[in-house]
């Protein structure tokens, strides 16, 4: 190869070369029979975070993206965004290390958990994290006892309108009202003598209705004239949130001329700041997984499958556990018959609630056959546990020869920065 990785936090080694022409389901039958296994897997295409991100630059230059580290924490994803200039949002004291120990300056990390352990507001103030989420007078009180100087960022409700199942609401957890109680927050951060640095919201997360990036764009605007109104003139942020989706075939055109258009009135001595995760990650991870038991029962006069694969709620299906998702398996392989029967996936711990996917039609399958699910990045591994004693999934990153150029120059940049 004609350009090499000089850095030693990548493991080259690690990363899977392969022709632009190959399916990635081929990619995934070569693992399968070079390593001769029988544990799930996940693949992760490179390609796909540089692409997302290049994409994300390019349509939404003045939207600097923070990535939300809790998406998925796999290093190697928070090394290319690194080494790609993007910024980060970290929840907690082992989120802003772990970003940190990249040496990534503090100032491209906001710590956007509107409710911190004491002990974690010390800490970002001990590495210099000043940027922090707030939305209440309680969070207001404890930062002006332990972190004076932090820059405030007050969060407001802003919630998307839908009627999607896997949607999730944060407002109800997060966010105070954004008329009266915003400003009170205001006020009372002018009274404490802190610094109001700046105002976000978070519309949900996966979004589907893309005016509500607009509507909180313009409240936003209503609160930095409220703040200037009381001689609070030093606002320099605008967060608004992540949310964004991120399968195969959402295209970031789809939603970046309606922020654009929102913020191009803006005083461009603001920044613009957004906190993308699933976005960046969703399409670029595919679990594998393989039947290792089979049960036929017999539901009246008709015949039902029960199927055991080596990945479960526990091990990356926990969007189905909560009912978020409910993704259907692809065969890698052809089946041996057409005939569909009434189906359960089921995971491969001893607990009944480890269910993939329940009644659903699906030919016939043997011990031995591999299932595929895509878009498996947000929320996946980063949610896993070891219960019962399975292991952690396995994750083999691979590139395709085209982008290893790209990929070799931006890396090696970021380690000789």
């Amino acid at each position: 190869m004609e350009y090499m990785l000089k850095m030693s936090s990548i493991n080259v080694q690690e990363i899977l070369l392969y022709e632009d022409e190959i399916e990635e389901y081929e990619i995934i039958k070569k693992i399968i029979s070079t390593h001769h296994q029988e544990d799930a897997f996940y693949t992760f295409d490179l390609g796909v975070i540089i692409k997302k991100h290049q994409d994300w630059i390019k349509k939404m230059p003045r939207v600097v993206p923070y990535y939300a580290i809790k998406c998925n924490t796999y290093p190697m994803v928070i090394k290319i965004l690194a080494a790609m200039n993007a910024n980060f949002d970290c929840a907690s004291k082992q989120e802003i290390q772990q970003v940190m120990q990249l040496n990534i300056s503090p100032d491209r990390i906001i710590f956007a958990n509107p409710t911190k352990y004491p002990s974690h507001i010390k800490f970002a103030k001990c590495v210099g994290v000043e940027k922090m989420t707030v939305d209440s007078k309680c969070e207001l009180y404890k930062i002006k006892k332990l972190f004076p100087e932090a820059k405030i960022v007050i969060r407001f409700r802003c919630d998307g309108i839908s009627t999607v199942a896997k949607y999730v609401k944060l407002g109800i957890k997060f966010g105070c009202e954004p008329g009266d109680e915003a400003k009170e927050l205001i006020q009372l951060t002018k009274d404490l003598g802190l610094i109001l640095y700046g105002f976000s919201f978070h519309v949900g997360s996966p979004c589907v209705e893309f005016n509500a990036y607009v509507r909180g764009i313009e409240i936003c605007k209503e609160l930095i004239s409220f703040a200037k109104s009381i001689e609070c003139n030093h606002i320099k942020l605008i967060d608004i949130g992540g949310g964004f989706p991120g399968e195969r075939d959402f295209q970031i055109d789809e939603i970046s001329h309606i922020i654009n258009d929102a913020i191009k009135e803006i005083d461009p001595t603001i920044e613009i700041i957004s906190e993308p995760g699933r976005y960046y990650v969703t399409s670029a991870f595919t679990l594998a997984s393989v039947v290792h038991s089979k049960k036929t029962i017999s539901v009246g006069n008709n015949l039902k499958q029960m199927y055991y694969v080596s990945c479960g709620v526990y091990s990356g299906f926990m969007e189905e556990l909560l009912k978020l998702n409910s993704r259907h398996p692809i065969p890698l392989f052809n089946p041996v018959s057409d005939k569909e029967y009434y189906s359960t996936v089921w995971g491969p711990t001893c607990d009944s609630y480890d269910c993939i996917v329940k009644d659903v039609l699906l030919p016939e399958f043997q011990i031995g056959d591999w299932f595929v699910w895509n878009n498996m990045g947000a929320y996946a591994a980063s949610r896993s546990c070891q219960f019962n004693g399975f292991s952690p999934l396995i994750v083999h990153p691979f590139i395709r020869k085209s982008q290893w150029e790209d990929f070799c120059i931006i890396m090696n940049r970021f380690i000789n920065d």
